[in-house]
């Protein structure tokens, strides 16, 4: 049970000019709520105050004084400095993750190896200062494979990968262990959808989880051609399309894009998406087969520091003139993401001839 307190009644209209005048004065009790009943509030003191103190701080409205029990106010760490509590040296904190990736209720952290030792610690007290997340996840290595995923350690919480994650109100079945997923291509995702007119012909080569697809079809009444070597892709992608209300028709592929789209489409195709920037220059030869006189490649790729849009330009339009087509219009060239230090992934809309 919380100790009795004494407090400072006044009405509600005095309410804010009291409160700071009691914090100026170091006399409001902040461990404890400021309680409200019938237009009255009840100000939790640091100790009892004379008459003439009260005076100073409300002038000549009416008030009261006594003692009452007060609630405490929750005491959550805001950061995850806070939340360690002082368990790590000053040179292990300047070490601490400054960001991360929130996919649905889970949290994936990138520890350094310096700091390593605290893992577990650091997973449980990011979970104390984030309330909203269920589970706390570390990168261990890198993505990779033709199925693009990587591994994860649990560091907190309940012990899975797999969520739903929500973008501009798109419902995306993920898990993360299973196939390729970034919360960080979420304009992304959204800045080509909104691209798509309805009536399209769109086939996205390397779908993962499907975000390009899922938000191309919740807003246009187009096709939506998506397509993964990873079967476990796929069926995340199928979870998805029950969950969300789709204007557009999505066909789920399991498949190698090299052949799939190489022996079904002939310059037919509106649009193709190549998001798969460490590889997307291997399959270009099926996008130029497959895109019609005027359709847009939005490509994707990695790119170092010196010039990246321009590297980006040159290269793909050299690229496409092997392969029998050619670049007409550039559309945007723009930096998705940082993916490295001195690394981007880029991506560039190229309107095709």
């Amino acid at each position: 049970m919380s100790p009795v307190k004494p407090f400072l009644k006044v009405s509600t209209s005095l309410g804010d000019r009291v409160r700071k005048a009691l914090m100026r004065a170091g006399l409001l009790d902040t461990d404890y709520r400021i309680e409200s009943e019938s237009n009255m509030l009840f100000f939790p003191l640091q100790q009892k105050l004379e008459t003439h103190r009260i005076h100073s701080i409300v002038g000549n409205e009416t008030f009261e004084t006594g003692v009452r029990r007060f609630a405490l106010v929750s005491r959550t760490p805001r950061t995850l400095k806070d939340a360690l509590g002082g368990r790590l040296t000053e040179e292990e904190v300047e070490l601490l993750p400054r960001s991360y990736d929130l996919v649905g209720d889970i949290a994936v952290l990138e520890i350094p190896a310096e700091i390593s030792q605290h893992k577990q610690q650091i997973g449980q007290a990011f979970l104390t200062a984030h309330k909203s997340v269920s589970t706390v996840l570390a990168k261990k290595g890198a993505v990779s494979g033709i199925t693009r995923t990587r591994e994860y350690e649990l560091l907190a919480g309940e012990n899975r990968t797999a969520t739903v994650h929500l973008e501009y109100g798109c419902k995306i079945a993920v898990d993360l262990a299973a196939a390729y997923f970034s919360p960080r291509l979420l304009e992304e995702h959204q800045r080509v959808a909104r691209q798509v007119n309805d009536g399209e012909l769109v086939v996205d080569m390397f779908t993962g989880v499907g975000c390009f697809a899922l938000h191309i079809a919740r807003l246009s009444r187009s096709r939506i051609v998506a397509i993964d070597i990873n079967p476990e892709a796929i069926r995340l992608l199928e979870q998805s399309m029950k969950i969300n209300r789709l204007k557009g028709t999505i066909i789920p592929i399991v498949a190698d894009s090299r052949d799939y789209v190489l022996n079904n489409y002939d310059q037919n195709v509106n649009r193709v998406i190549m998001n798969h920037p460490s590889d997307s220059s291997q399959f270009l030869r099926q996008a130029c087969k497959a895109i019609r006189r005027g359709g847009i490649i939005h490509y994707y790729e990695f790119a170092g520091e010196q010039n990246p849009e321009q590297q980006l330009i040159e290269k793909v339009a050299t690229l496409i003139k092997r392969n029998g087509r050619e670049v007409s219009q550039i559309g945007e060239v723009r930096h998705v993401r940082e993916s490295a230090p001195r690394e981007y992934q880029m991506a560039i809309d190229l309107i095709i001839r």
